[in-house]
């Protein structure tokens, strides 16, 4: 048999290429379906569990004794508790496998969740959030670990999205579930406020149970995937990459990312955290209900900007830009937000920050593989440690907002402080530029 030439080699490889982009392409889109849209749901559970607090803040303000500096030293105390323990999250996941790892972690969830319902002081108050932050701290990284690992180049921007739209999609429904339910009396005769977390921990409990015999280990326990489906995902997926800490600290390249993340999430969690009061202060004679409904609005912008600056992204294959600028038109839009008088401009424009915010986050975790950070395969350490100064972001964001609110009596310094986080996220992100090999595959 006669074997056949480079040049006859080059030729076939070539052919095939575009066959195996459209099977990775198919597959990417059966890896969305199967598995990215069950991980949106426990994002969506994870995420009213960490913000219900955004709504309940007012009521519990007299039961707890909350003040703006303790209720944002609280949305601290979780992002400190998250920071604490992604590491032994990290190591609980690779020891145990995705199914274990996710069962305990969900029931932890709902555990919190019954805590919150019968705290009395605001030491209990700051206990609980911290054990929250315990519960929740590896399910970001260890998704976005996860899809690296199984889907993939040409939809990871497109599958964060999804998942991450989970967040403002269950703000939306959050805001007047939360409004709802605390305007209504309930069988127990207890507070509002401690109903409301107690009866939203139960679905915890079921998602353990259902993530446990839902999802599996690895490829080859995936029945749902045919044969030369799992093959491709096994010659596609990512090998295990243990770069030392030395070349991760480094490379300026993951310093700008880090830094860049720190500041996006810094924003990104303030006006989760505090909207529903901003809300308030905008309409002071409104009801638990319709405080609910407008808290909904900007998470309408920041799910659209997620899906369509990551649709945008994909499509060009371009992440830094996107990214960059789109962080950018948050902060102007915050800045115009502060500087507005109360009322449907500014909410407008804290929709539009908001969309702005969204469309950054659902494309950042892109960026690094297209800068060429350890190829179009980041290493796990370059993920944690960028994931350490976004929940910086979640520590310092909340907490800068609380104290400036208690000491100048309004949120426009708070407000106008996040607009220069974002635009100077900005000028951080928007000039970095892909390697030549990340774009060359990013188009293939």
């Amino acid at each position: 048999m006669t074997l056949p030439s480079p040049s006859a080699r080059q030729a076939q490889a070539a052919a095939a290429a575009p066959a195996l982009d459209i099977a990775q392409v198919r597959l990417g889109a059966k890896m969305i379906r199967r598995l990215v849209f069950p991980l949106a749901i426990l994002c969506f559970v994870n995420a009213i569990d960490r913000v219900n607090i955004s709504f309940a803040a007012h009521a519990m303000g007299g039961d707890v004794g909350l003040t703006p500096a303790t209720f944002g030293l609280g949305v601290s105390a979780f992002f400190v508790a998250y920071l604490l323990f992604q590491h032994t999250h990290a190591a609980l996941l690779r020891r145990f496998g995705v199914r274990r790892w996710l069962l305990g972690s969900v029931l932890l969830w709902g555990v919190a969740g019954l805590l919150m319902a019968r705290v009395e002081s605001v030491g209990q108050f700051l206990g609980a959030r911290f054990f929250l932050g315990v519960a929740e701290a590896g399910f970001a990284p260890g998704a976005t670990y996860f899809i690296g690992r199984w889907l993939p180049q040409q939809v990871r921007a497109r599958a964060m999205a999804t998942i991450l739209s989970a967040i403002p999609l269950s703000l939306i429904l959050a805001g007047p579930l939360c409004g709802w339910m605390l305007g209504a009396d309930n069988p127990l005769g207890w507070p509002a406020w401690r109903w409301m977390f107690a009866l939203q921990a139960i679905p915890n409990f079921l998602l353990a149970v259902a993530a446990y015999f839902y999802f599996t280990d690895n490829v080859a326990q995936s029945r749902w995937l045919t044969d030369d489906e799992r093959a491709l995902v096994e010659a596609t997926a990512p090998a295990s990459q243990e770069a030392p800490w030395r070349g991760v600290v480094g490379d300026p390249r993951v310093w700008r990312c880090a830094i860049g993340w720190l500041l996006v999430m810094a924003g990104s969690y303030a006006l989760i955290f505090w909207i529903p009061q901003l809300v308030r202060q905008m309409n002071p004679d409104g009801s638990e209900l319709r405080i609910g409904l407008l808290s909904a609005l900007p998470q309408v912008g920041l799910m659209l900007g997620m899906q369509v600056n990551g649709w945008l992204s994909d499509r060009s294959g371009e992440r830094c830009r996107h990214a960059g600028l789109a962080a950018g038109v948050a902060g102007l839009a915050l800045l115009g937000s502060g500087l507005a008088p109360p009322g449907w401009m500014a909410l407008f424009l804290l929709a539009l920050a908001s969309a702005g915010i969204g469309g950054t986050q659902s494309v950042f975790w892109a960026i690094p593989g297209a800068l060429g950070i350890g190829g179009d395969r980041v290493p796990v350490k370059v993920i944690t440690f960028i994931s350490i100064f976004g929940t910086a972001g979640g520590i310092v964001g909340p907490a800068l907002v609380g104290w400036l609110r208690q000491h100048t009596a309004s949120f426009v310094p708070a407000l106008l402080l996040l607009s220069l986080m974002l635009v100077a996220a900005s000028l951080i992100l928007a000039p970095l530029r892909a390697s030549p090999t990340s774009n060359k595959e990013a188009h293939t």
